[in-house]
């Protein structure tokens, strides 16, 4: 609405997130009602955060069809805004049904954002985006050799149990999923708002797609903005290119065969007779896999800081959607004297989207007491399903202290906690009050 119209600028009255229940993974829909409607003639603005699962709840999980047709009558078959915070499959894994994906790309979503490492300027010899420097262009370059590591890795290990089905198991978390890919690349080129592929500090084009609501983008920063989102080895391509070269033989000494040339100490394990010599043999064999192990939780870290950071504001409302974003990526807008007042409006975050599933290392204890100071009420909201990841009450996800801390702060919304049949929270506010959220249960049919 133009000013000299002489009529204000539309604004939303209530707000609505409708978190799905798809057990270890992200899928939410945020939504903005608005009294009038609007000059297309609706009068809601619907934004999709993440359609993704790596391990579904029990005894009846949902799928992806039938959470794609819920978004698809939830919009009224429009989608304005369509966040991807980061390719891991359990943010994108929707994207690869080929039914779910076609069902929301007939939403015809105006608008797709992906983090800046996602930016096909950055592939091959291409110059990549503007600001975007050359340690970031390494630093995108590695991740994707980084990703062919892993899938080296679960080509080689899959199918096999114990501590080395666990590692193929990890290695294929961070393999790229192609037809997930393919299927954001269509949408992006048709989305009449474009793509857009954010870091820190960026104008995130929201605002155009949904009239008075601003919304900052917190994160990721690029390396060149703040060189220790990448960690101290992870942002050099030849880091992963040299432990490719090393991979045949390292895998030799993990597999239950021989997958290259030459003896290696499987190959020993198999002649060793029962006793020390075989248990030390066995432990090598281990060590090895726990190296292997290691290097794949370094490539899920340096993905997991690709996260989008979005802090949305309407009204007296302020959302904060972080997807897996871990403490290199928050550091950023929390610590850093660059990132100026970017990070300001955190102390009056309302609602809280938990980091990571509710693990330890994507809560950031500075935003925790932050929260506490204010002596104002938190939502938080978290997708999750326990038992996934982590063995001992430090590793576990969620991790039962965090989710302890946030229920002091205010009201803890979990999907695992979802009563039996229920396919998602919806949680409502208006906007013009600082008041807690109505929450309710939908069904499935």
């Amino acid at each position: 609405m133009s000013p000299s119209s002489g009529k204000s600028a539309p604004i939303p009255k209530r707000v609505r997130l409708r978190a799905y229940d798809v057990g270890f993974g992200d899928s939410f829909l945020l939504s903005f009602d608005y009294d009038d409607a609007l000059e297309d003639g609706r009068d809601k603005r619907h934004v999709l955060i993440d359609f993704g699962s790596t391990r579904w709840p029990k005894p009846k999980p949902p799928t992806y069809r039938e959470i794609a047709e819920d978004i698809a009558e939830r919009t009224e078959k429009q989608l304005d805004v369509l966040v991807v915070t980061h390719r891991h499959k359990d943010h994108i894994g929707g994207y690869g049904d080929k039914r779910a994906a076609a069902t929301i790309a007939a939403l015809e979503p105006r608008l797709v954002i992906r983090p800046w490492t996602e930016d096909p300027r950055l592939a091959g010899d291409a110059t990549g985006p503007a600001r975007v420097g050359a340690s970031s262009r390494r630093f995108a370059a590695s991740l994707r050799a980084g990703q062919q590591f892993a899938a080296d890795v679960h080509k080689a290990l899959d199918g096999q149990r114990g501590l080395r089905g666990s590692l193929a198991a990890a290695a294929e978390h961070q393999i790229p999923n192609q037809a997930a890919i393919d299927a954001l690349d269509e949408m992006a080129e048709k989305a009449s708002l474009g793509a857009r592929y954010l870091y820190a500090g960026q104008k995130s084009g929201i605002e155009d797609a949904i009239p008075g609501v601003r919304v900052k983008v917190l994160g990721p920063p690029t390396p060149g903005q703040w060189p220790a989102v990448t960690g101290q080895r992870d942002d050099d391509p030849e880091f992963w290119i040299r432990r490719r070269g090393m991979l045949g033989h390292m895998l030799s000494q993990t597999a239950k065969g021989d997958p290259v040339e030459g003896r290696g100490i499987a190959d020993a394990g198999k002649k060793a007779p029962p006793g020390p010599a075989r248990w030390l043999i066995e432990r090598m064999r281990n060590q090895q896999t726990h190296s292997l192990l290691r290097l794949v939780e370094t490539l899920e870290d340096a993905m997991n800081n690709t996260s989008v950071i979005l802090l949305f504001e309407a009204g007296n409302r302020r959302l904060l959607f972080p997807g897996d974003a871990q403490i290199e990526n928050w550091s950023y807008v929390l610590k850093s004297k660059k990132a100026g007042k970017l990070g300001d409006a955190l102390s009056e975050v309302d609602l809280y989207k938990v980091g990571h599933h509710g693990s330890r290392n994507a809560t950031p204890r500075l935003l925790v007491e932050m929260w506490k100071e204010r002596g104002e009420k938190l939502t938080s909201v978290v997708s999750t399903l326990p038992g996934v990841h982590g063995k001992s009450e430090a590793t576990a996800v969620p991790r039962a202290t965090l989710m302890a801390a946030l229920r002091k702060l205010g009201t803890l919304e979990r999907t695992d906690e979802l009563p039996a049949g229920s396919l998602y929270i919806e949680l409502s506010g208006s906007i013009e009050t600082r008041d807690g959220y109505s929450v309710q249960h939908g069904g499935r049919p």
